[in-house]
């Protein structure tokens, strides 16, 4: 029952911020992938956020480098 759990909360929040991300629904079939899978799309998609913050607070330190 833990791991339906697990699955569901990730599922709703890989939905709920790539709707965030991109302002768009996509009709990914999320319940297709395990709970290992999902877990490492949530670390992908976190990691990327991380890089694009990264580039944005890089831009904005050093604009003249464009």
């Amino acid at each position: 029952m833990t791991s339906n759990y697990d699955k569901r909360r990730l599922i709703e929040w890989l939905r709920a911020e790539t709707a965030r991300a991109t302002g768009r629904r996509y009709q990914i079939d999320f319940d297709a992938l395990d709970v290992q899978s999902l877990r490492e799309l949530v670390r992908l998609v976190r990691d990327l956020d991380h890089e694009k913050q990264a580039a944005v607070n890089r831009e904005r330190m050093m604009p003249w480098r464009r």
